[in-house]
């Protein structure tokens, strides 16, 4: 139930205006400022079901 609660907070950061590039940290972070309290593992493996990434260079 948590799980569900937390994807849809982490699509709505991740989905603003200019944060498609936001990796799991940043998403992390974004999340704990707005009170949202929950572990970075948390966020990465939510992320990785919801089938989200940051930008990733290209050499």
């Amino acid at each position: 139930m948590r799980d569900e609660q937390l994807k849809k907070e982490i699509r709505r950061v991740w989905s603003g205006t200019g944060r498609q590039v936001y990796g799991a940290r940043k998403v992390w972070t974004q999340l704990n400022r707005e009170g949202v309290k929950v572990a970075r593992c948390t966020v990465e493996r939510l992320m990785r079901e919801l089938g989200l990434s940051g930008a990733c260079a290209v050499r």
